[in-house]
This record gives C-alpha cells, sequence and structure tokens, in this order.
C-alpha cells in the first residue's frame, strides 16, 4: 500500500518548535512527506502551488492559511493536520463538504492552559505571589492575621464549558469543589456528566473564584460587563486564560484597581502588555505574558497529536482531535 503524500509546510525552525525527532521520523515513516527546507514560511502563493496531489497538510504557527483557491488546487487533499490552536481563520468551511477531514492540537494546548488556571488558582487562594512579594521586599515576618484559603470544597465559577474549562474539571475533581457553570449550548445532563451545575452568569460570577473560558465568538465579544464584575465577592479571584475580548476591560481595571478583588490575567488588549498599562502596577494581579498555554512538553506534542490521528484516520481507527462541522459556529 502506497504511503499518503503529505505537505509539510512549517520551516524546520517552527517545525522543531512542536515536531521533536521521534515525530519526525513518525512522519517520514509514514507519509511519502515533503518537507519546507526554504529557511522561511511559505506564502500563501507558495503553497498553493504545491498543493496539486498533496493528500495530507501539515500546519502549525506562522504557516499559510488555506484559501479556497488553495483548496481547488489540492483535489486529493484528505486530511489536513494543524499543530497548533483554532483552525477557524485557517481553512475554508467548503473544506468538509469536499470530505477533508480536519484535526487540530487546540485539545492539547487545552490541557497546558488548564494547567496553568489549576496553578494561579491554588496560587492565589494561597496567596503565594503576595507572600512571596512581601518576603522579598525586606517585610520581617508574615502577619498571623492574614491566612490564605483551601481549594478543597471551594465554590467555582466556570464561564463556558468549553475544551480548556474540561480539561479544568478532572484537575479540580479530586477537591470536591462546587463547580457551577455558565453554558446555553450545554444541556443539564451533559453538566452532570462533567461533575457541573449549569447556572445564570450572573451567578457564576458571584462565586469566589471565577475562571473565564468563552470562545471569541461574535455573541461573546464584551459579554463580561461592569455589571457581571461587579458581582464577584470582596476578596474574590478573577481568572480569564481565554481572550480579553470578551471582558470590558476598562471596567476590569477600574474595579482591580480598587483592591476590592484580585485576579489572574494572561491575556490583554494590546500584546506585548504596554509598560504603562496600570495592570503592571496592581498588587492584586497576577500577570504572566500569554503563556498559559506554553510548555514544554505542550509543545512537543502538538505534531504528535494530528500526526497520529490522521494515521488513525487513514486506518480506520478512532480519533480523538477532529474538528466537527457541525460545532464550526462554536469554535473560536
Amino acid at each position: 500500500m502506497s504511503k499518503l503524500k503529505a505537505l509539510v509546510i512549517p520551516s524546520a525552525a517552527r517545525l522543531e518548535n512542536v515536531c521533536p525527532p521521534d515525530v519526525l521520523d513518525l512522519i517520514k515513516n509514514n507519509f511519502d512527506a515533503t518537507f519546507n527546507h526554504t529557511g522561511k514560511e511559505y506564502t500563501t502563493a507558495e503553497q498553493n502551488a504545491m498543493l496539486g496531489d498533496t493528500e495530507v497538510l501539515l500546519t502549525t504557527w506562522g504557516s499559510p492559511a488555506l484559501d479556497l483557491a488553495g483548496l481547488n488546487n489540492a483535489p486529493h487533499l484528505k486530511y489536513i493536520g494543524h499543530a497548533a490552536g483554532t483552525v477557524k481563520s485557517r481553512i475554508p468551511f467548503e473544506a468538509f463538504g469536499r470530505g477533508v477531514r480536519v484535526f487540530t492540537a487546540a485539545g492539547r494546548i487545552a490541557d497546558s492552559v488548564a494547567d496553568w488556571c489549576m496553578a494561579v488558582i491554588m496560587s492565589m487562594l494561597r496567596l503565594l505571589p503576595a507572600l512571596d512579594r512581601d518576603m522579598h521586599s525586606g517585610v520581617l515576618w508574615g502577619d498571623d492575621s492574614v491566612k490564605g484559603m483551601e481549594l478543597t470544597g471551594m465554590e467555582i465559577g466556570i464561564v463556558s464549558l468549553s475544551t480548556t474549562a474540561r480539561a479544568l474539571l478532572p484537575m479540580l475533581a479530586p477537591f470536591r469543589c462546587d463547580i457551577l457553570a455558565y453554558d446555553p449550548y450545554v444541556s443539564p445532563e451533559e453538566a452532570a456528566k462533567l461533575g457541573v451545575r449549569l447556572g445564570a452568569l450572573e451567578d457564576v460570577m458571584s462565586r469566589p473564584v471565577v475562571s473565564v473560558h468563552l470562545p471569541v465568538l461574535p455573541s461573546t465579544k464584551g459579554m463580561i460587563t461592569q455589571k457581571l464584575i461587579a458581582r464577584v465577592p470582596d476578596g474574590g479571584i478573577f481568572i480569564n486564560s481565554s481572550r480579553s475580548v470578551v471582558i470590558d476591560s476598562a471596567a476590569l481595571i477600574n474595579e482591580l484597581s480598587t483592591g476590592r478583588i484580585r485576579a489572574a490575567l494572561d491575556v490583554y488588549d494590546t500584546e506585548p502588555l504596554p509598560l504603562d498599562s496600570p495592570l503592571r502596577s496592581m498588587p492584586n494581579v497576577l500577570l504572566t505574558p500569554h503563556v498559559a498555554g506554553a510548555t514544554q512538553q505542550g509543545h512537543n506534542s502538538l505534531m504528535r497529536c494530528v500526526v497520529e490521528n490522521i494515521i488513525n484516520a487513514s486506518e480506520g481507527k478512532p480519533t480523538r482531535y477532529e474538528i466537527d462541522p457541525k460545532r464550526w459556529d462554536l469554535l473560536a
């Protein structure tokens, strides 16, 4: 049986970031692969010109999107594997109508983001950023009246039961948290299987720990308003690892400036976060530079995820990271 013809679009530098040597061998052993040896990323036109007999297209960050002209140039295309996150702006929806199966490592990145969320929840409940800052600044010792909180039994609000939220839930499970979630696309029965209850957005935002996992859709832009942010209780923790566009950022900054609540943020309206951003001077805010999804293990798994899934699909075996076109409108 002949091997599927694969076009591996990323430059060597990009490929090395998401494809360790054993996965490179996996590609070479299972596909008749053409690699990018130009030392740069292809343009859309260059990619389109190479698609003629391609059956498998492998991409990652920095790779050109597949436009409709490229799809028309690829009559034999069967599989697309994107070793990164969202594919919604990267492929035309018409690909599904032509029988192309699409795989993305977004689900694997969600595992890494969930890991970040778990880390900041526990760190902020136990006041670790503030205590560390005090110790480094010369505070002789801690104030015995200042005590952190334990995660066990904590009331947590989850805004959207997205892929990342679903990766976080098993991590929270051993701590027997009381989790209330908002997601209009999830039934009570499905929520129960996930171990959570559904509630109104106002009620979810009223929990002492609130974690936002909204996809960016027309309906979610600016969804977290000033009134909703104000519902986070005094001393509460607000976490955003999705995108800043889903939040009224000015309202959040205003609320945080009072010191009434705390926050852990990984995403911002302007990235890199400007040096003069008021967030940088707020001791009640934990800031990271959009790295929630970036881990050594995670990046080493991205190309493996899509390649193994494509191999399984070609052999009629079950897959995990395949895009369901019926959920296209709900994808970020």
